[in-house]
């Protein structure tokens, strides 16, 4: 081999061997959850989930801690209207989206641990609220 062919070699080697690794930080076949957080005065408490994609999209969805992550599958599907979505961007361990709706757009930072949890820094651009969360992931069975 000649020392281009070499270069060329070792560099789709690299290249895909850093996709490799990019794509199994990530779990697609389940849901990322928080702990359900009250506040003051509030009795059904807040709890957020996050739905990542291989073609890079991203979903979040808030809702009361009634529910299990398998009873709101139905909501993490990228037909559905109104729905926070965006697209995701993995730096080794690190990890950065925004989530946009009808209302405005959230946005997310944060690193993905040994553990496979998502410590996450978000900011609401709707509101101001600023938040740090782990969020744990959950595999969910018949997601579409």
């Amino acid at each position: 081999m000649n020392k281009i062919s070499t270069l060329l070699f070792i560099l789709i080697c690299f290249t895909t061997y850093g996709q490799k690794v990019k794509n199994k930080l990530i779990e697609f076949n389940g849901l990322y959850e928080t702990t359900c957080e009250y506040e003051e005065e509030d009795e059904e408490g807040t709890q957020n989930y996050l739905r990542f994609y291989p073609n890079g999209k991203v979903i979040s969805v808030s809702t009361d801690c009634d529910g299990i992550a398998s009873d709101l599958k139905d909501w993490f599907n990228l037909d559905m209207k109104y729905l926070s979505v965006g697209n995701y961007e993995l730096n080794g361990k690190r990890i950065r989206f925004s989530t946009k709706n009808r209302n405005g757009t959230v946005n997310y930072r944060g690193q993905i641990t040994i553990s496979g949890s998502l410590k996450l820094r978000s900011k609401s651009l709707i509101n101001g609220y600023i938040s740090r969360e782990e969020y744990q992931f959950k595999k969910v069975v018949g997601l579409k």
